[in-house]
């Protein structure tokens, strides 16, 4: 419960015998102090409020003051249908901190965790990639189905450490799912409550102390034997043979999967491709063909197929590992990954870990362990941060120590 009264400040007392207005809030047995900016003389303040000033005495403003003292106490009051409407406990230090904020208080009987997340995905699709709004609705409905199959309500007021633990646990128990998956699940959470809070609609703070550790993954790519094998197999299929041109496009540009699709004439010149890149938003950007990729393209001119044929993601990935598998790409591979603290690990024939993401990873690792200076491959890979082709140095730095042990023992 919120009590408050407006008090003059005796002690600090101006030379024209004003006296600073100072607001006490009362919470339980806490009183929270607040300076309201405001002057008053002894004689003219009654009843929280300035007396009107007499027509012998000289006018100071007591309407505007009034106005103000008013105002405050409607803030006041929205704090507190906030807390009562949202059913938020009132303590001394969430009080301060809505009363400090400088926005607008918003007051939503009903305040609803899902639309709200649903305005803050809404809210950035004019500023965030596709994949980045694609990846954020996905965390937000796997929060959704969380809380179904436990059966409770999400609200903001039950995000704390109990409920990461009980997420952490769902996460990693029941759905098995992946240590990094559950880091962009956190990522995706705190970012989304740091945006409901700057709104006013989230005033717990416990989600700024949730913390998820990701691990590095394994990169999977074919070597330079590997790729030469299957971008020059005979695979006597019209259909398994764009496939193959489409993937090793990729592999020869360092390209994504997205971007490859939408390609078109317009974007391709005698020597290079000029194109936008989706995922980045980053305007046309340059791509030296090398003789690889110009060889594939000039399989294509001229036909219905021009740039390159193009299909279904789904059905790419299905594809690409039977192309793999008759050329042979067949040796032993295993993937580690981690679920909590539990280290997983797969072994299979290396054609069976071949998708469409592994395009650009072997254009990457490739393209360091053939001597290319790694700034340039940033630049044509449109790599925007460091840490992300420092975990394919680490990758060729495990592979070339290999064949120093393979040549010297």
């Amino acid at each position: 419960m919120i009590k408050y009264n407006f008090q003059l400040r005796k002690d600090k007392v101006t030379q024209d015998g004003l006296m600073p207005i100072r607001l006490l809030f009362r919470i339980d047995s806490a009183i929270i102090k607040r300076n309201t900016g405001l002057n008053c003389k002894l004689e003219d303040w009654q009843n929280n409020r300035v007396k009107a000033n007499s027509k012998k005495d000289e006018y100071y403003g007591y309407d505007e003051i009034n106005e103000k003292l008013q105002k405050i106490e409607s803030k006041i009051q929205d704090i507190s249908l906030f807390f009562r409407a949202n059913k938020i406990e009132l303590t001394k230090d969430s009080f301060i901190e809505k009363y400090d904020f400088k926005g607008e208080i918003v007051i939503t009987p009903e305040l609803d965790f899902f639309k709200c997340f649903d305005e803050y995905i809404d809210k950035g699709k004019s500023i965030k990639t596709y994949n980045t709004i694609k990846g954020q609705t996905t965390v937000r409905n796997y929060l959704e189905k969380f809380a179904d199959e436990k059966g409770f309500t999400t609200s903001f007021n039950i995000i704390d450490e109990d409920f990461f633990d009980l997420l952490r646990d769902y996460s990693y128990q029941t759905k098995e799912i992946k240590q990094n998956y559950f880091c962009k699940i956190i990522k995706v959470l705190k970012s989304f409550l740091n945006w409901a809070t700057e709104k006013g609609y989230n005033t717990k703070r416990d989600f700024e102390k949730f913390k998820a550790a990701d691990h590095d993954i394994d990169i999977i790519y074919l070597t330079y034997e590997e790729l030469m094998k299957l971008y020059n197999k005979d695979l006597k299929s019209d259909k398994l043979s764009h496939v193959r041109d489409f993937y090793c496009m990729g592999c020869f540009t360092g390209l994504r999967f997205s971007d490859l699709s939408k390609l078109h004439l317009a974007n391709i010149s005698d020597d290079h491709i000029v194109i936008s890149i989706q995922k980045t938003k980053t305007q046309n950007h340059a791509i030296k063909l090398n003789k690889y990729a110009k060889e594939i393209l000039k399989k294509y001119k001229g036909t219905i197929y021009e740039p390159l044929p193009v299909i279904s993601s789904q059905k790419f990935n299905d594809y690409i590992k039977d192309c793999c598998e008759l050329a042979e790409i067949n040796q032993s591979f295993t993937i580690h990954w981690f679920v909590g603290n539990q280290k997983k690990s797969l072994t299979q024939p290396k054609h069976r870990f071949i998708t469409s993401h592994t395009a650009r990873k072997t254009f990457i690792t490739n393209s360091l362990l053939l001597g290319m200076e790694p700034k340039a491959i940033k630049k044509i890979a449109n790599i925007k941060k460091d840490a992300v082709l420092d975990k394919y140095m680490k990758v060729t730095e495990a592979f070339t120590d290999e064949q120093m042990d393979k040549a010297w023992g």
